[in-house]
């Protein structure tokens, strides 16, 4: 009975979200098609007959407790996954690696012919490239077949070729698809392309223009709203300002290598790729502006229109759709007078854009946008209130009786509480992906927390302006030019010594592990700061506290053995303990010092040589580097340490240097 009490009281809450459930599912069955090659239905098979073997042989009899006993807390998680609650996952996750396997038995069959003739419609503006265009094309007929039709591809052309977007095009060429990965943990441009849509490279031979504005009138016009926008902002600012504003409001990504490495460093790219916060302005701007005029219920339907656009402006990435999905559903709730579901919503969003590609989840922007919402919505309000509860800062606002500094501090608290949270949350992803830990990253988003608003407010007013009147633009781009290079400082701190720290690629597993730990805190947290306690948080509470009992007794008994062993002076039991302390340490020790194989990696860098060894007792040696193959590409820094990164080593203890071709080394003047 009582059982059955936890079964409603816990699993009835995710039941109540069924949603959240599928979606879920729906991850799940994606991650096992893009680790595993057989179906998750083998999987689930599995599990059955292991689960009727277990209840078919299972015999009752007593169980002393103890502290790590797997059973035990399985027990607590099957309050939550219910029997509705894993048919749902089950059936989701069925559903999305049946999606993807289908997805990914097409992608490898498409274009088998590498000349390829290709009728199709241009949907992108041109991105200028060191010695071509590249352009992004919806496929309508491949060799006068329309098999392939509505799938994307990119095409190459030489730098005088130009296409408009909406053109209808004929082109022929030679077909590819994108890199694996050359070295093992290098950059996967092919899964890259799948998680933009982007089935693989057509460079042209031979093209025929065959109509214009093959595209509808909206997507016409916004795109042409867009062109005006980058141009004007061109034509005002200057490059790295320009550059800037892009990414600020706009998500553009192209950026000088230099520039963004400098806000990678501190910890501050998001605020160059369109998320949340842009939404919230958006919201909070056009409601301030016409709430007088259209009354407050009237506005929401305008921001909706608006929000969707942006989102069409900002070319529907990740980031922006969670963040425009999650601002409209909780309009729409406003207007049909339900109260909106945070989880609900994050759940919509994610089910929407792994629907349309489930590749999508392998965005480095996808997981850091929906991590970091997570992380914000998990911890946000617990380290708020950890804050508040500091002795020091109360009595500092006790002190400082002005309301002025108490609501800076409160601030500031909110502030450090919102970045913290989320940092929390993307930490291990941001080390997966980039291997580096920003040591100024507190430092920096709270800097940047203060200057972003103003400056974004400012930047979209200078949009605008540049519409009305050039003379107006141009003296408002001070004022824009001004909070910009102050941007720029803030990523300047990048600069200081021990700015970053490179860090060893950590293992899938590890990652787990971490998640399930700050998880654990935060839950552990929330038990025993909470002022409402039901039957679920008492049995939880008195778990830990005879955890906590057992552990004192543990304890207590050891220090009566040394108690009784220097009173009844009995050093022979002292010396047995002693002596198995140091023959346990040796043993690790000595299993520490065994050889270890010779371990030689020659690395793929393209026309050049790299060598890296790692010895038997551990020391690590490269040979050459690689060179640069453009001015434009550092293989040292893009390829060799990557590598070595991930191999899970972060010094080389000897470099040697064969000779100083460009192809082995790269060298500075």
């Amino acid at each position: 009975m009582q059982e059955e009490y936890y079964n409603n009281e816990i699993g009835g809450d995710i039941i109540k979200r069924p949603i959240v459930v599928m979606v879920i599912g729906y991850i799940i069955g994606i991650i096992w098609g893009l680790y595993f090659n057989f179906s998750i239905v083998l999987l689930y098979i599995l599990i059955t007959l292991v689960c009727g073997l277990k209840i078919y042989f299972k015999r009752k009899k007593y169980k002393k407790f103890k502290i790590l006993s797997i059973y035990r807390y399985i027990r607590y998680i099957k309050l939550i996954f219910t029997k509705q609650v894993m048919f749902l996952i089950i059936i989701s996750s069925i559903i999305s690696n049946t999606v993807l396997i289908y997805q990914e038995n097409q992608y490898e069959n498409l274009y088998p012919e590498k000349n390829i003739k290709v009728e199709g419609i241009i949907v992108s503006n041109p991105e200028e490239k060191e010695y071509k265009n590249r352009y992004k094309v919806k496929v309508l007929t491949v060799n006068a077949s329309n098999t392939y039709k509505s799938t994307q591809i990119y095409i190459e052309v030489k730098k005088d070729i130009y296409f408009k977007y909406g053109d209808k095009v004929q082109l022929q060429g030679t077909f590819r698809k994108a890199n694996k990965p050359r070295n093992e943990g290098g950059f996967n441009y092919q899964l890259y392309l799948k998680s933009i849509g982007i089935y693989g490279i057509l460079k042209v031979d031979n093209f025929k223009k065959i109509s214009s504005d093959n595209v509808n009138i909206i997507a016409k016009s916004i795109n042409t709203i867009k062109m005006v926008v980058l141009e004007n902002i061109d034509k005002t600012l200057k490059e790295e300002e320009a550059q800037i504003v892009k990414g600020l409001i706009l998500g553009e990504t192209i950026m000088l290598e230099e520039l963004k490495e400098k806000f990678q460093i501190a910890n501050i790219s998001h605020v160059l790729a369109v998320s949340g916060m842009h939404i919230i302005y958006i919201i909070i701007g056009i409601e301030i502006i016409l709430k007088k005029w259209l009354g407050k219920r009237n506005v929401k339907y305008i921001v909706i229109i608006s929000l969707m656009i942006y989102m069409n402006i900002t070319g529907f990435t990740s980031s922006i759709v969670r963040a425009g999905i999650m601002g409209i559903m909780n309009i729409m709730s406003f207007l049909v007078y339900r109260k909106n579901d945070i989880w609900t919503s994050i759940a919509i969003s994610l089910g929407i854009i792994l629907l349309q590609n489930p590749y999508a989840i392998t965005s480095i922007g996808f997981q850091l946008s929906y991590l970091g919402t997570i992380g914000i919505i998990l911890f946000s309000k617990n380290i708020k209130q950890y804050l508040d509860n500091i002795k020091y800062i109360k009595n500092n606002i006790q002190i400082k009786k002005s309301q002025r500094i108490s609501k800076i501090v409160e601030n500031l608290k909110d502030l450090l509480s919102v970045t913290l949270s989320a940092q929390i949350m993307i930490f291990p992803i941001m080390i997966y992906h980039f291997n580096i830990i920003g040591i100024y990253f507190v430092i920096t988003n709270i800097l940047v927390s203060i200057i972003i608003a103003p400056l974004m407010f400012l930047s979209i007013i200078f949009i605008f302006t540049t519409f009305i009147s050039s003379y107006i633009s141009q003296h408002l781009s001070i004022f824009l030019s001004l909070g910009i290079k102050g941007l720029i400082q803030i990523a300047n701190l990048s600069k200081l010594p021990f700015s970053k720290i490179y860090v060893s690629t950590p293992s899938i597993l590890k990652i787990i592990i971490y998640y399930i730990v700050i998880f654990l805190i935060n839950q552990i947290y929330m038990l025993y700061t909470s002022k409402y306690m039901n039957n679920t948080k008492i049995r939880a509470k008195n778990l830990i506290a005879l955890i906590k009992y057992k552990l004192y007794e543990k304890k207590k008994k050891t220090l009566e053995f040394y108690k009784n062993v220097f009173k009844e002076k009995n050093i022979k039991q002292l010396i047995l303990r002693i002596y198995k302390i140091i023959v346990l340490i040796i043993f690790f020790a000595v299993v520490y010092q065994i050889p270890k194989d010779l371990e030689i990696y020659f690395l793929d860098v393209g026309q050049g040589d790299s060598c890296f060894i790692v010895t038997p007792n551990k020391k690590t040696i490269l040979i050459d580097g690689g060179g640069s193959r453009t001015d434009t590409f550092n293989v040292g820094k893009d390829t060799v340490i990557p590598y070595i990164l991930d191999r899970g080593y972060t010094k080389l203890d000897y470099v040697f240097i064969s000779h100083f071709d460009k192809d082995h080394v790269r060298t500075e003047y």
